[in-house]
């Protein structure tokens, strides 16, 4: 069952590649239940900022905190718990092409089981039942026994979104879940996204290089430039000074 989405804060938090500061540094309250875009050119921190979020990342300066809790002081096991509740979507849809749709969705859930249980999905499939509801409810259910390598670019999409969904978090982040698919495919895409996370009652924070895409999703836009938040606003008061100031001396433009 998915718990309560918790409050997700950073203070002064940062991230540096060696010298690099990638990020920060950064103070951002994030409360249960916003639908949340971020924003801004390539390079401004978006991945990074997600990442942290995720615990797939430690700050190197500031804090991430969740429901008040450092994420530094975390130990081993309750990372693995924030990293259930806090379900990341990687760029580019992390699967694993040789293996069925099934064991990639099934891959969600195995952070919460102990080893024998992981060991024995490897030899025969577990929770048929479970994860061909979970792909119906991404309108891929006829595909759960064929190899994600034969899976056009969307429904590799809606693959990783189940697999996400599989480890029933509390708190959805996708990192530009429509890169490199067609307009069309991407609206689907969000729609899909938008709809089960809305069922869920669930915080989505989504990375995109087409706000236009995700405007009418989201409650709250936070713009990023060289790491830091040049924008934070409600949804419904982006307008095209806001989205050029953002990107200005970019040749993006969302």
């Amino acid at each position: 069952m998915t718990s309560p989405a918790p409050t997700l804060e950073l203070r002064g938090a940062q991230r540096r590649w060696g010298e690099r500061l990638a990020l920060g540094p950064v103070d951002l309250r994030i409360a249960p239940g916003e639908r949340v875009a971020l924003a801004g050119p390539s390079g401004g921190g978006k991945t990074t900022l997600l990442r942290l979020l995720a615990a797939a990342l430690r700050a190197s300066g500031g804090s991430v905190a969740i429901d008040g809790r450092s994420v530094a002081a975390m130990r081993p096991h309750q990372i693995r718990d924030h990293r259930r509740r806090c379900a990341l979507i990687d760029q580019g849809a992390t699967l694993i092409p040789e293996v069925s749709v099934h064991d990639n969705v099934l891959a969600g859930r195995a952070p919460a089981w102990p080893w024998w249980r992981v060991l024995a999905s490897a030899l025969w499939p577990l929770e048929r039942e479970a994860v061909a509801a979970l792909l119906g409810q991404v309108d891929l259910r006829e595909r759960q026994w064929d190899r994600v390598g034969a899976l056009s670019g969307g429904q590799r999409q809606r693959v990783a979104i189940a697999r996400a969904l599989a480890s029933e978090p509390s708190v959805l982040l996708a990192d530009e879940p429509t890169a490199a698919l067609d307009p069309t495919t991407a609206a689907e895409v969000i729609a899909l996204l938008s709809r089960e996370t809305r069922r869920r009652e669930l915080t989505l924070i989504v990375s995109t290089h087409r706000l236009s895409q995700v405007l009418g999703e989201v409650d709250r836009v936070i713009g990023l430039r060289e790491g830091r938040v040049s924008l934070d606003a409600p949804a419904d008061q982006i307008d095209d000074a806001t989205l050029a100031a953002l990107y200005a001396g970019s040749r993006e433009r969302s």
